[in-house]
């Protein structure tokens, strides 16, 4: 089953999991989009946490995903 996450800018991704929902964001990425799903969470956090000042966590896609939800970058779809 997929979830759809609808991004700040509006983007929508539709994932099956946490996982599906990093690779389709960096595939998606005008940044870092050809490196691999775990260098593209340090970057994207690296960047994020300088430009809101959230700390988001990188260790597992389910945390990174959890805390944009948390953050407001990301929301479920209605």
């Amino acid at each position: 089953m997929k979830t759809i996450y609808v991004l700040q800018d509006g983007g929508r991704i539709a994932a099956t999991c946490a996982a599906d929902f990093v690779t389709k964001l960096r595939e998606s990425s005008l940044f870092d989009n050809d490196c691999t799903d775990k260098d593209y969470m340090y970057h994207f956090a690296d960047r994020f946490y300088d430009q809101t000042g959230y700390i988001v966590r990188t260790d597992t896609p389910e945390h990174f995903l959890k805390d944009l939800l948390a953050s407001g970058f990301v929301s479920y779809s209605d």
